[in-house]
């Protein structure tokens, strides 16, 4: 009896550990998937922005909510001249929902306008079939120190 509550007391922590070995891989390749989009919005490739990033969705920041949708629509009022994201936190909300939180530094304009150089932001990210896509994003300007 003794040796069958040891050997499943080992099987639960391989197991543990196989979880943990498999969502540090999934955050890995969630925050990869964050450089995936500023990269593609950066050279204004709307077949990566529109794969990775759910039309249904929403983002917001100073200026308000804004669909998805519109977004594409106006990707090309975008300017990224330069980008670096860091402070990057994975947040589970369940096995296929995640928040990735980080600091975005760089420089840019939307529609003309400048905007902010330093933004804290967080994206939801779901897996749908068998692709992860981002369903709400939201930037909030850094605090001037």
């Amino acid at each position: 009896m003794k040796k069958l509550i040891w050997s499943l007391a080992m099987l639960a922590l391989a197991a543990g550990a196989a979880h943990a070995q498999d969502k540090a891989a999934l955050e890995k390749a969630l925050i990869a998937n964050e450089h995936k989009v500023a990269d593609a919005l950066m050279k204004k490739d709307k077949a990566t922005v529109t794969a990775m990033i759910d039309p249904a969705g929403w983002s917001a920041d100073a200026n308000g909510f804004m669909p998805n949708s519109d977004f594409f629509a106006a990707l090309d009022q975008l300017v990224i001249k330069s980008y670096k994201i860091t402070e990057t936190k994975v947040l589970w909300v369940d096995a296929s929902t995640a928040i990735v939180g980080y600091k975005w530094t760089g420089a840019g304009t939307f529609a003309g306008k400048p905007f902010p150089s330093t933004v804290y932001a967080s994206t939801v990210w779901t897996k749908k079939g068998t692709n992860w896509v981002a369903v709400f994003h939201q930037e909030t300007e850094a605090a001037k120190k």
